[in-house]
């Protein structure tokens, strides 16, 4: 499990929103290797809860190993989604392994008050 958070960050448009504290962290299923990606590490199924306060409105979205995921995304000044990501294997010492890397990226250049994040493996 984690939670990050960032506060008063600029984003600019088409980019990913910078995760700069993390606030708890609790075992290894989730990583947090930069402030913009969060790593998924065991196979399961994680619950991800997402908002933000934006000065303008914006669209945020949940993108999974680069590509973006349709059922997870809001817009508006305070957008927010929470969803389920599958990973179907676990990350090892394996070179033919690795994590399932999820981001969440902004649509328009915008200034957040603040964005939080989530993210529990649930099964």
């Amino acid at each position: 499990m984690i939670e990050a958070y960032s506060i008063n960050i600029t984003a600019t448009a088409d980019s990913t929103i910078p995760f700069n504290s993390t606030s708890l962290i609790k075992g290894c299923t989730v990583s947090h290797p930069s402030a913009d990606t969060f790593n998924l590490n065991k196979c399961g199924v994680y619950m991800v809860e997402v908002d933000v306060s934006a000065a303008a409105s914006t669209t945020i979205q949940l993108y999974k190993d680069g590509v973006a995921q349709p059922q997870a995304q809001s817009t508006g000044t305070t957008p927010s989604f929470t969803t389920l990501v599958q990973v179907d294997k676990n990350n090892s010492c394996c070179p033919c392994s690795s994590p399932v890397s999820i981001q969440i990226m902004n649509t328009d250049a915008t200034t957040f008050t603040d964005a939080n994040i989530v993210i529990t493996k649930v099964v």
